[in-house]
């Protein structure tokens, strides 16, 4: 099995944040200004950190309505022309995944500062100005700002309906892993993974054929966040196995 990426990458300082801020994190649309100065010195921090072996974030400027498209049901982007573009080289293996890790965790990062974001996939590619290597290819954005209100709760599947047997029989870290990624973000809110454990190791697997390399990122991520200071190894899967978690020993 090959060994993940994501494997001892982050420090458990920037683990115990990006937990922290899980729960706190939500889609905002509309915000009533900009970040400030020291968030902003923040986030570029932020952003030189976070990022995995072939994906990069960089934070740039422009109206929202250039970018953004405004959706029917949940309406534009407004307040804020600050955004956060999540880019990748193409040609490393599983860039999508890896440009989700690293970008759930820059988000996790900025709802830490009390900067709101919203993971944007579908965007008016051909307005950004962003100068790109060979290969690169901005796979989504988000706005960042301070959110001009607090948006209500988030609609998320029963634990449940995403996994395989009974998650309350699993032990401890698996559970807890498995709500961590219940409440990952994804396209729509369509949640579209399914998790399953044997034998100390839990498994994440994508719902369907479309289920986007991002979505699939962002739950890895928050698998593996989910199991706190358990020591654990995640491999790469094949198929629609995306990734397993194997832990050194029962916990």
């Amino acid at each position: 099995m090959e060994a993940c990426a994501l494997n001892d990458f982050y420090s458990p300082a920037q683990r115990a944040r990006f937990l922290n801020a899980v729960s706190k994190r939500r889609s905002v649309r509309t915000y009533k200004s900009e970040p400030d100065v020291a968030q902003l010195s923040a986030l570029q921090y932020a952003a030189a950190r976070v990022c995995l072996p072939g994906v990069r974030i960089e934070i740039a400027d422009m109206p929202p309505e250039l970018l953004f498209r405004r959706l029917p049901v949940v309406g534009g982007i407004t307040g804020t022309e600050k955004f956060a573009a999540v880019i990748a080289d193409t040609s490393v293996p599983r860039a999508g995944l890896l440009a989700g890790i690293s970008g759930e965790a820059f988000i996790l990062e900025a709802t830490g500062l009390g900067v709101g974001t919203c993971w944007v996939a579908s965007f008016r590619r051909k307005e950004i100005l962003l100068p790109l290597e060979e290969n690169e290819k901005v796979l989504a954005v988000t706005p960042l700002g301070i959110p001009n209100e607090v948006p209500a709760g988030r609609k998320r599947r029963k634990l449940t309906e995403i996994c395989a047997g009974d998650p309350a029989s699993w032990p401890l870290w698996a559970y807890n892993a498995a709500e961590c990624v219940r409440q990952a973000p994804s396209a729509v809110n369509l949640q579209p993974w399914r998790l399953d454990y044997a034998g100390r190791t839990l498994m994440l697997f994508k719902s369907s054929a479309a289920t986007l390399p991002l979505d699939l990122g962002i739950a890895l991520l928050h698998m593996s966040l989910g199991a706190g200071d358990t020591p654990h190894t995640l491999y790469w899967g094949e198929g629609k196995e995306i990734a397993s978690m194997v832990v050194e020993e029962e916990a």
